[in-house]
């Protein structure tokens, strides 16, 4: 197996999805994933953080075998799976089998608002419920690496803090992101007007972490904080490292240095260490996928915000109260 520098690698193993985002166009594609289970034994043996995301990963028939296959090849990695979580049976019987070989398996579910709120954006009549029963059928079996995805837009920025506070109800946690755009892989083109709103909304959230005593919130902040920077200015407050210690991968086999990257570097066949240099004016983004290997190589900024921010006041309630 070769040796590899890259940390964390974002797979799309297929591009069917069941879903119709608004902000997303991948189901258009319909492309199942072309790699078979067995040849993702090529990845590199180091990573630490794998994202099986699609399209709608839990819609390939053999995912059983494609998991098993990339922790055989990638052991020490913590894999998690990215869903949209409206196949309810599907996921929880794939699930079971999964957990037998990855114990600590981790699944993200989807969730844009609440109730029609959430149905209108992902495209699917009476999609809040089905996530909503995914997510009780997957505490049922004992997954206990669960979490709620956020994915902000203009259209949504009322619903932060409802699917907030949803996540503490639950007892589950809930990871952030907003609208991208990208001809490769959303195919899409997302556009944010209404930054000073999104701004006033990630201050709150950036509030409700801090007020914790877990640093992984902490964390959570610091990278709402990064997040609100990109809205506002579009760039990024730590160096971008897509296509050093982040990569994306495509149902193909195809390497990207990101998600909204349309700059193949290299493919699975011809392996992790023959990647080509990223231009030097590759679209900037503010994603967990490369924020978080910056954030871990710039640790003392982390600490510097955080004390300097750790007891500033933010009065956005009545804002989200009215």
């Amino acid at each position: 197996m070769e040796k590899s520098s890259y940390m964390d690698l974002v797979i799309a193993i297929t591009y069917q999805c069941n879903s119709r985002c608004r902000m997303c166009n991948i189901w258009r594609k319909n492309l199942p994933g072309s790699i078979k289970a067995d040849n993702y034994d090529k990845l590199p043996r180091d990573l630490s953080n794998i994202n099986i995301t699609g399209g709608e990963p839990f819609l390939r028939n053999d995912l059983e075998q494609v998991l098993a296959a990339i922790h055989k090849a990638s052991p020490k990695a913590a894999i998690i799976i990215s869903t949209n979580g409206f196949a309810t049976d599907l996921i929880i019987k794939q699930v079971e089998k999964i957990k037998k070989i990855i114990p600590d398996l981790g699944v993200a579910i989807s969730l844009d608002g609440i109730g029609n709120k959430h149905d209108e954006i992902r495209g699917v009549p009476g999609g809040f419920n089905k996530a909503m029963s995914t997510i009780s059928a997957l505490k049922k079996v004992g997954l206990k690496n669960l979490r709620l995805a956020f994915t902000l837009g203009d259209y949504n920025i009322d619903e932060l803090a409802k699917v907030y506070n949803l996540s503490r109800e639950l007892g589950i946690e809930m990871t952030l992101s907003a609208v991208h755009s990208s001809e490769k892989y959303f195919n899409a083109s997302n556009a944010i007007e209404k930054k000073q709103e999104m701004a006033k909304a990630l201050d709150w959230l950036i509030k409700r972490e801090l007020k914790s005593y877990s640093v992984k919130r902490w964390l959570r902040a610091y990278f709402a904080f990064g997040l609100k920077e990109f809205i506002l200015t579009g760039q990024r407050i730590l160096p971008d490292y897509s296509g050093k210690y982040s990569l994306f991968m495509d149902p193909t086999g195809d390497i990207y240095p990101s998600d909204v990257s349309g700059q193949k570097i290299g493919d699975l066949r011809g392996g992790f260490n023959n990647l080509a240099p990223v231009f030097a004016d590759e679209k900037p983004n503010w994603m967990i996928c490369t924020a978080r290997m910056a954030i871990r190589r710039h640790w003392p900024k982390f600490i510097f915000w955080f004390i300097k921010n750790n007891f500033l006041t933010v009065n956005y309630e009545d804002y989200f109260n009215k």
